[in-house]
Formats: structure tokens, sequence, C-alpha cells
């Protein structure tokens, strides 16, 4: 077996995180960098080249802190963020802002393919798992790049999702794999392993195919390290840079998702569930889903429940520690008594509901129009109240969509194995615990789960790892059972949580159709 230590970087919506593994499997150097949407109405974008500084920025300082080990890397992996896209020149050079998974332009080009035919909606079901309905995929971003902005069109060479950007930045190579393109809506995902296109989906989407990234498979390595780019990061040149992934395949392999009974859950941005599966399978009524996993006889469960980490961190910032015109409430540090709060209120936040919908919901019922907020508040709630109701809401919705994701895959979700920077939160582990009401296990080092994840999977591919040791059980810090006396408590505030949606939905529509 291959002796090697590997890189793995992380590009999420806010951030950028790397770790540098050495050969025993150690994690010896992280660093991370933030990053900027912009977003105006339907618009979402980031700067591609200031993504692109940040890697090598990243890359840079976690190779500094263990010289000795960077200089034995051989393997590359790269995950991200994905549903977005950047369109590049013959160069490599971004013609203009990355269209992030939250900008809904060109839904109306995909409605029109929907549209077109009687067999459009089976069609795409049929072979890739999700008809063309925009709201931010990436078949409509690149149908409006290609219809709404023809000088970008002209100037663009490629098309690419962010972690086959980066690929290509570290390589000179352009190359995608089904994995990553997922979200182009162009593969046929009935088989795994698959290296071209559709040409059905393709001739029905009306998409310029001269301006697709060719498939490769994302077992082999794309190419090694740009000499320039691997002396900027303290890196060999002889390095392999490996296949990108999306994050969500990632965490299943930081997860241990691939073990029976066990499930993942990752909260960032967004509230994810990661499971996985041998086969595809679709059911729109939900949302849910399977997409190409890591290897070619596994597919990972798509169960996108919306708006998690982010929902925290708003209130946080913009009611709790807000700096406006009424006062400057800034500490510095708006999580660091986050713990301190959470246990000074009662399970159930004296009364309080928190609806975590803030950007519409998703999985288990989709509505773009969907809004969240706060229900039941009294005279007496404080806002130590608010924060645990908004931690509580966040579990309501992943419990909602608890039991239409065991249907699916057809396993139970036994244990939970927490990842992302909200697993550091030992009373927010402890709710997931008692709303869900099943053990949760905060892996180790959360905060940096994803890109030792890809990092894994790379040092897999290039032979330093069995399969065995990448899907094996996850390294958990600790483990949160229910609370018995919490159980009553929330089942009543859980139905009224579903009760809620229902109620409210039309509201919504009126308020934001």
């Amino acid at each position: 077996m291959t002796s090697s230590a590997a890189v793995g970087i992380d590009v999420g919506t806010t951030n950028v995180k790397v770790v540098l593994v050495d050969p025993a499997g150690s994690v010896v150097g992280t660093a991370q960098r933030q990053l900027v949407t912009h977003m105006d109405g339907d618009i979402g974008e980031q700067d591609a080249s200031d993504l692109w500084s940040s890697v090598v920025s990243a890359v840079s300082e976690a190779t500094s802190k263990a010289p000795e080990v960077a200089a034995q890397v051989g393997a590359v992996g790269c995950c991200s963020q994905y549903s977005s896209i950047v369109p590049v020149d013959a160069d490599g050079d971004p013609v203009a802002p990355m269209v992030m998974w939250t900008d809904k332009r060109g839904t109306d080009h995909s409605f029109e393919l929907l549209m077109e035919t009687d067999d459009a909606l089976d069609l795409w079901v049929e072979r890739h798992g999700i008809p063309p309905v925009g709201g931010g995929l990436s078949l409509a971003h690149m149908l409006h790049l290609q219809r709404d902005r023809p000088d970008v069109h002209a100037a663009t060479s490629t098309w690419l999702e962010p972690m086959d950007f980066v690929t290509m930045r570290l390589t000179g190579e352009v190359q995608a794999n089904q994995g990553t393109m997922f979200m182009s809506q162009l593969c046929d995902n009935r088989s795994l392993g698959v290296t071209e296109y559709d040409s059905v989906l393709v001739e029905r989407s009306r998409i310029d195919a001269d301006r697709l990234p060719p498939l490769g498979s994302q077992e082999e390595p794309v190419g090694t390290l740009r000499p320039d780019v691997a002396a900027q990061m303290g890196l060999p040149d002889t390095a392999l840079v490996y296949g990108g992934v999306n994050d969500t395949v990632a965490g299943a392999v930081a997860s241990g998702a691939f073990g029976a009974g066990t499930a993942g859950l990752s909260i960032g941005t967004t509230s994810v569930l990661i499971d996985t599966l041998a086969e595809k399978r679709v059911d729109l009524d939900h949302e849910l889903l399977s997409m190409p996993g890591p290897f070619e006889d596994t597919y990972v469960l798509w169960a996108e429940n919306g708006i998690g980490g982010r929902a925290l961190e708003h209130i946080l910032l913009n009611v709790v520690h807000a700096v406006d015109e009424l006062a400057d409430h800034h500490t510095g540090d708006e999580y660091r008594m986050l713990d301190a709060a959470l246990g000074s209120v009662p399970a159930g936040s004296n009364g309080l509901l928190f609806l975590p919908w803030l950007n519409g919901s998703l999985s288990p019922a989709s509505s773009p129009t969907m809004r969240g907020g706060f229900i039941n508040m009294s005279l007496e709630s404080t806002r130590t109240d608010l924060v645990r109701a908004v931690t509580e809401g966040v579990a309501h919705n992943l419990r909602w969509l608890l039991p239409f994701a065991e249907r699916f895959t057809g396993s139970p979700m036994e244990e939970i194995a927490f990842l992302g920077g909200a697993a550091r939160s030992r009373e927010w582990c402890q709710i997931l615990a008692d709303v869900l009401d099943r053990p949760v296990g905060s892996l180790a080092e959360p905060d940096w789960a994803v890109a030792r994840g890809v990092a894994d999977l790379a040092r897999y591919r290039h032979g330093a790892m069995e399969r065995t040791e990448l899907t094996g059980p996850a390294d958990l810090g600790e483990r949160y059972l229910p609370i018995e006396g919490h159980r009553a408590r929330y089942d009543e505030m859980h139905e009224q949580f579903e009760a809620a949606f229902d109620a409210l939905r039309p509201i919504h529509e009126a308020l934001n159709s």
C-alpha cells in the first residue's frame, strides 16, 4: 500500500477550509478563509477569483504548519458546495462571477423545457432524477448565462462547478465527472461511472454542448499540481489531484454513513441528512433522490432540509448582537455564550416555536415562497428563549424529514453522526438527540470533518487507504442520548411545528408569490 500525506480542500458557501493529513492519517495542519456572497433579489453571486485566492492562501497556511509533512503530499482532493456555476475562458480565468445555488435566474428557461413536450417530466425523472424546474439548479444557471448574458456566453469556454474550477486551477486540466455535474441535469444516472453526457437530455435542454466540461472518472487523477501553484502552496509538483466531489458526498465519507444504521447530519449554512443506498431512486413528493456517490456501486441520499446554521447566525448577528441605529451589541464572538444561553432555557423554549424556512422550504415539503419566524411569542419571551427556539426549530425540521428519508433508503437511521460547525455546541447536540429521539454523536473536530473526508477519499484513491478504512465508523468525539423527560414536550411541539407549515403556507404564498 502506498504511504502518502494528503491535502483536503472544502469550498463551502461561507468559507474555504483546508486540512493537511500526514501518512498515518492524522490532521497536522488546518486553515480557513471567509467567502462573501452578493445577494440581491434572485441574484446570488461570488467572486470566483477571490475564491481561488482564498484556496491558495488557506493551503499555504495549512502546509506551513507542518512543512515536512507537506513535502510528502502525494494526493489532493477538493469538494465544494454545488449547483453553482463558474464561467471560465480558455485560460481558466472567470469571465463573470460564480452563479450560486441561491441564484434563481434561469428558472423561466427551465420551465420552458418542461412544457415543450408531454414527456419532458418523465424523461428527466427517469434518466436523471430531477425535472428541469430551475430554482437554483445548475442547468438553469447555464441557460441563464447562455440566453440572458450573450457577452458572458461569448467569452466563456467552459462552465464549471466550484470543485471542478478549483481542480482546473490546481492542474490546468478541465475535467468534471458524473458526480460534480449532477445539478447540470444532463447525465443518465441510472448507472454509475458514466463519462458521457446523455445525448437526449443535452438535446432537449437546448444547452450549448461546446461549453460543457468533459467528463472523466472521479476515481482517477485529473493531473498533477501545476509547478507554479505547487510552489505557492508549499507542495511538491508531483502531487496528484483527484476528481472532485460535492460536499454531501464528502460528508458521507466523514460521517461513516456507509455503515448500517448510521446516518450523517451536516448543519452548516443548510441542514443535510446523509445516507447511502445501492440504486437510483426518486421521491419528488418529498424532494428526495439518490445522487452519484464516491464509488461506482453506491448512491448517496440527497435530502436538503433547507436553512440550518444560517438561521442561528442570522438571529445572533441581526437580533441578539445586532449593530444598528438602536445600539451596538457586537461582542466579537457571537457564539461564545451560546451553550450557556441554550442551557438556561428549558426544553420547549417556554412555548416559543421557531420556523426555519427563511429562504423557502426544501425537503420534505418544498415551497419557494414559504418563510419562517417565531410563533407563540408572549410578553415573557426573552432573547435566550429566541436563541434556543432557533436550534429547536432546525431540529424539528430535521425530525419532519427523518421518516421520509428512512422510508426512501429502506434503512433506519438508528444513530446520527453530527458534523459541521454546529456540532461544537454540546447543548445543540443534546437538543438534536432529544427532538430526533435517537443518539447523536458529534464528530471529533467537526469543523474540519468534510475537508478531512475529501482528504481521506484522495488518500484512498491514491492507494494509501483500504475501502473498509474509508467507509468504517466515524471517529465520534462525544455521544448524546435522548433525555426521556423531554420526549413528551417535544412530541407536543413537533405536532404544532408541522401544523404551522400547513396553516401558514397560504399566507406566505400570498405575500411572496
